[in-house]
């Protein structure tokens, strides 16, 4: 079946061993069954769905294509975008600092509408709390969108970042909220123009331009524009009055604009204010392709010859908790370095064997990924923790509780020794 799922679906540009299976329930207590391509490449994310079991326990089996997000990728020799013809326009958005959320509707057995579901690229359904955040969003335009059964087998792809999703860049005017990414209608990914003036799409809002890179019929060189009307970046404006021979050198110079940006912005506020920018453009090759432009400091940043960086491992870390946030615990119960194994495959693309493999970068992870655990957790501290220990637990011995507490509390195992003191004292005062 996975054969057949790879010459059908995804132009036998995935293997059968990407396809991993998946059951899940959606927010409206269905579940679904099916394939989900962990590949990364365009396909990253897909589903087919071949079984439904509605919430009212009828069941059956199906088979729905969903399009994910594409990985997003850096300039290199094989992923590049166009540079020849008579004109070249390419719009660099904002890449706004959250998790990506795709939205697909979920189709019954007739193909009419059953259900309008969230998910990440790692999961069929999104997580509980990426749809806690979600709930707080206004899905009116997405809802209308998928109203009838006119875009029953289309995706709207969206950034759900802000305050409360806060990563590495700080969206302070922001709550939360979502914007458009991208959309793939009629079996097609739409580029930035088509998205823009689509009326379908119209109620969205997408993420800010800020620069565009242009070449004009009779022209040989490339411009660099500012396009911002974000008001955050208002007083930040930086231009380029040089002109570029080749599109790569002109990506070079964005990266240089936006590090600049990025300075100034820290000279008044204390912060980086931009991760980067994304393109959604031409492959050279044909097709619709995003390119990811990080400014020139934070890009230098994974190429020194040392352990990963510590915010580098944390944006991973964050990723997957934005994939396996409730599920965490029972993750790491089967299996304690699933994180490690996850951050350090993402990590790939920007970093050099040497440097994930570095004894370093491995402690870096488990540090921070039991930090950030540990953040997500309801604070309590250590003598509460041990007083309910003891007390839900009253003719267990030091040793039984401490094997409670590491099952209980994973996220707190280096505090293992304060614990253990505490327990004994708690023992010995209470004469046992």
């Amino acid at each position: 079946m996975k054969e057949k799922f790879c010459e059908k679906y995804f132009e036998n540009n995935v293997k059968p061993k990407h396809l991993r299976e998946f059951c899940q329930k959606t927010p409206d207590g269905n579940v679904i069954k099916g394939y989900i391509c962990r590949k990364a490449n365009k396909h990253l994310g897909s589903l087919v769905i071949t079984h439904v079991t509605e919430k009212n326990g009828k069941s059956y089996d199906t088979e729905q294509f969903v399009q994910s997000f594409p990985k997003i990728h850096y300039w290199d020799d094989r992923h590049r975008l166009k540079e020849d013809g008579e004109s070249v326009v390419y719009y660099c958005q904002e890449k706004l600092d959250g998790t990506c959320l795709i939205i697909y509707a979920l189709n019954d057995e007739f193909g009419d509408l059953l259900e309008i579901v969230p998910k990440t690229r790692g999961q069929a359904v999104a997580d509980e709390h990426i749809l806690d955040m979600y709930k707080l969003v206004d899905k009116k335009a997405i809802e209308e969108f998928f109203e009838g059964n006119f875009h029953c087998n289309d995706t709207l792809m969206f950034e759900l970042y802000g305050i409360l999703n806060r990563h590495e860049i700080a969206h302070m005017d922001t709550y939360i909220d979502i914007r458009l990414i991208g959309a793939y209608i009629d079996e097609a990914f739409l580029n930035y123009l088509s998205i823009k003036c689509c009326s379908d799409l119209d109620s969205f809002q997408t993420p800010n331009a800020i620069f565009t890179i242009e070449k004009y019929p009779f022209e040989n060189s490339f411009l660099v524009r500012w396009f911002s009307n974000n008001p955050k970046l208002t007083n930040y404006e930086v231009s380029s009055e040089d002109s570029f021979p080749t599109l790569y050198d002109a990506v070079s110079e964005v990266k240089e604009l936006l590090k600049q940006i990025n300075e100034k912005y820290f000279e008044h506020n204390g912060r980086r204010v931009i991760e980067g920018v994304v393109i959604n453009g031409e492959h050279f090759k044909n097709g619709q392709m995003y390119l990811k432009i990080k400014p020139s400091d934070i890009e230098a940043e994974a190429r020194q010859p040392d352990s990963v960086p510590r915010r580098f491992v944390l944006k991973e870390v964050q990723k997957y908790f934005d994939e396996y946030g409730s599920k965490v615990k029972e993750i790491y119960g089967d299996d304690e370095n699933h994180h490690v194994n996850y951050i350090k495959s993402h990590l790939r693309e920007e970093f050099s064997y040497e440097q994930i493999e570095d004894p370093r970068t491995t402690r870096r992870i488990k540090n921070i990924f039991m930090d950030v655990w540990d953040s997500k957790i309801p604070p309590q501290s250590l003598q509460n923790i041990c007083d309910d220990l003891i007390r839900q637990n009253p003719d267990a011995s030091l040793p039984e509780l401490m094997k409670i507490f590491a099952n209980t509390y994973p996220s707190k195992k280096r505090q293992s020794r304060h614990v253990y003191n505490i327990l004994s004292s708690i023992m010995k005062r209470n004469g046992v």
